[in-house]
C-alpha cells in the first residue's frame, strides 16, 4: 500500500505538462483533509508547486534541473479545469500577433 503522498505523485506523473492538480480531483485517493495535508507537504518539499489556493503544478525535471511549467500551458489547463475564459491582455496579444515588437514585462491575464 502506497502512502497518500506517493499516490498523488504517481497520479501527477500521468498528467500532461502544465496540468493542474486540485484537491477535488484527488478525493478518490483519500479524505479531503488528508489530501490537503499531503499536497501541502509535497509543496513544502518542492515536489509540487503551489499555483493558487487548492491548485498545484508538477515541476518539470530536465538534465539542467527542475523548472516550473510554462505559464501559457498552466493558464490554459487551469481555464479548462475551472471552465472559465482566461486570455492575455492586449499588449501580449499584439506581440503574439506580430503587430508590435514591445514585449510586456509582466504577464497579465483577464478572466471571466
Amino acid at each position: 500500500m502506497q502512502h497518500l503522498a506517493e499516490q498523488i505523485l504517481t497520479h501527477a506523473e500521468g498528467l500532461p505538462e502544465g496540468a493542474p492538480l486540485a484537491a477535488k480531483g484527488l478525493l478518490h485517493l483519500g479524505s479531503r483533509a488528508g489530501v490537503d495535508q499531503a499536497l501541502s507537504r509535497l509543496a513544502e518539499r518542492g515536489q509540487l508547486i503551489r499555483a493558487g489556493r487548492g491548485v498545484y503544478l508538477r515541476p518539470i525535471k530536465s538534465r539542467f534541473g527542475t523548472r516550473a511549467p510554462s505559464v501559457e500551458q498552466a493558464v490554459e489547463a487551469l481555464a479548462a479545469q475551472r471552465g472559465e475564459v482566461i486570455v492575455p491582455t492586449g499588449a501580449a496579444e499584439a506581440n503574439a500577433l506580430g503587430l508590435t515588437t514591445q514585449v510586456p514585462v509582466r504577464s497579465v491575464y483577464l478572466t471571466s
